[in-house]
């Protein structure tokens, strides 16, 4: 049974991997398509918050008030360091922007000192939805002062401990260019053939067990089967 229990889930695991691969495939051609329409107005986004996401948008914006967030534990090639985001008011709502990534400093409990833009800028940049990860709980320690360390971006935790009314979506910036900050967005991390490749490893790893377990069970009921002969 033990053994059933593994191939079984084994196979399972191996169809989630192809059912992945094809959301992702799913998604880059939906990326490609927004990408091919041009940007639009933030006045223009679709009803739904899932169509908007990836949409190239372009926007005049203007900062307001001085509270910037670090969004803690960003890895840019191989180097540990931080998301600065803050939010800045639009023609149709406040929203959080995503300035780019920064290197963490030596020391844990000193922030990196960034400069934000300020006055009415005409921006560009593409539109992301928060993802949920239950892995982590914790959104911030505190919200008081003008430096916050996120652990993960919640808008609903934002909007409920602060004033800011922000839009269920934050917008990650490409222009203005900026060269102090890094701007690699990425948003399908694992392509879909690195799916591919774990589903025929899971399907490679059941197909061995099967043949490891007939291997082991079979002959042993044979002999069986000669012994009682006797």
């Amino acid at each position: 049974m033990v053994t059933l229990l593994a191939i079984a889930l084994m196979f399972r695991l191996g169809f989630w991997q192809l059912d992945r691969m094809h959301q992702k495939e799913a998604r880059l051609a939906s990326i490609a398509q927004k990408q091919t329409n041009g940007p639009i107005s933030l006045f223009d986004l679709p009803a739904s918050l899932s169509d908007s996401r990836d949409l190239p948008v372009t926007f005049n914006a203007q900062r307001f008030g001085n509270t910037i967030f670090y969004l803690d534990n960003q890895i840019v090639e191989g180097r540990v360091g931080y998301h600065v985001l803050a939010p800045v008011r639009t023609e149709s709502g406040n929203v959080l922007l995503n300035f780019g990534w920064v290197p963490a400093g030596a020391y844990r409990d000193v922030l990196p000192h960034v400069e934000l833009p300020v006055g009415q800028i005409k921006y560009s940049g593409i539109l992301s939805v928060p993802g949920d990860n239950p892995v982590v709980r914790e959104t911030a320690l505190a919200f008081t002062g003008r430096e916050v360390v996120l652990q993960k971006i919640d808008i609903d935790v934002l909007n409920a401990h602060t004033d800011l009314q922000l839009q269920p979506y934050i917008i990650q910036l490409e222009a203005p260019v900026d060269d102090k900050f890094v701007r690699n967005w990425q948003p399908v991390v694992m392509p879909p053939k690195k799916h591919l490749a774990y589903a025929v490893q899971w399907f490679g790893l059941a197909l061995a067990a099967s043949i490891i377990a007939l291997i082991v069970f079979f002959p042993r009921g044979n002999r069986n089967d000669k012994n009682q002969s006797f």
